[in-house]
């Protein structure tokens, strides 16, 4: 009997029981990353010296998950998820009630928001029309296929990227009833570069399943170390704008925040191969977006 309690309530199994529990709730729904967007959202709001306001993360949070989990419900069907665990997640009825609960808060929040956050949102439609079959085209000797915006070669990872930062720059804005300034567009500019960099490196955990999709994702057109390459120089175009911005005396940007998170991204882009087990990509990778939040404590 003390074998069996022992055995049953080891470290080892009660380490995998939380393990696998933190995938249910935060990884395979999306609340973890969308918790690191609406960091970025705060971010936003704090170094823009915006008002306190809970809405503009929670909304982003809210709609987040709409996206990320109304994708993936689609890639279900239309582009099967590599990982079995993930994909039997996806068909699950829990799934579409947390879509529901999701869409519920949503639509609350932006029917109370001043007019300029529903106008703001309406950006909100890309995401949601981003994995679903829009467009039914004939190429070549092709059958009929039904294309998604993701589809586009080369800009799945770009759609998301830009959507993302336009969101957690904008809504906040639109709440403080601020305009874009100069600021503004300086945030914005880091945060693209930022979230686009997270965004390819899941196409580069992809690459198979895209390539079996047919889908022309930035690795699989211009190739993986190529990709790395671009990103580099990117962020390294970020980290020179922004030395040259706080030599001009002109900073709003926290030099250690955009310093440390622009070379943490210089890492993570040589780190992860298309054999990396997907669970360090939506931890790790994922959990990255909360570095300039916690960098600028």
């Amino acid at each position: 009997m003390f074998f069996l309690f022992k055995k049953d309530f080891s470290t080892s199994s009660t380490i995998k029981w939380f393990y696998k529990k933190f995938l249910e709730i935060f990884i395979y729904p999306s609340v973890w990353v969308s918790a690191g967007l609406a960091s970025l959202t705060i971010y936003t709001q704090d170094v823009l010296n915006l008002p306190e306001d809970w809405r503009p993360p929670l909304l982003i949070f809210s709609a987040s998950l709409v996206f990320y989990n109304l994708d993936r419900i689609f890639d279900s069907y239309v582009q099967e998820i590599p990982d079995r665990k993930v994909q039997s997640f996806f068909r699950n009825k829990l799934v579409f009630f947390l879509l529901l609960s999701a869409v519920l808060v949503t639509l609350t929040l932006l029917f109370f928001a001043p007019q300029q956050v529903r106008l703001v949102s309406l950006g909100g439609l890309v995401p949601l029309l981003y994995g679903i079959p829009l467009f039914p085209l004939q190429l070549g000797q092709e059958e009929n296929r039904w294309y998604r915006l993701k589809d586009i070669p080369g800009t799945k990872a770009w759609i998301v990227a830009g959507t993302l930062t336009y969101a957690v720059v904008a809504v906040p804005l639109a709440y403080a009833n601020a305009g874009l300034d100069r600021s503004a567009i300086l945030i914005s500019l880091f945060l693209l570069i930022f979230i686009g960099t997270n965004s390819h490196l899941f196409d580069l955990r992809d690459v198979r399943s895209d390539f079996n999709k047919g889908v022309l994702t930035l690795p699989l057109m211009i190739g993986i170390q190529e990709t790395r390459l671009l990103f580099t120089a990117l962020n390294l175009l970020v980290l020179l704008g922004a030395i040259l911005y706080w030599v001009s005396e002109l900073a709003i940007l926290s030099p250690l925040t955009i310093g440390l998170a622009t070379l943490i991204n210089i890492a993570i882009v040589w780190l992860p191969t298309p054999e990396t087990p997907r669970n360090i990509y939506n931890i790790w990778i994922d959990g990255c977006l909360f570095l300039p939040i916690l960098l600028n404590i």
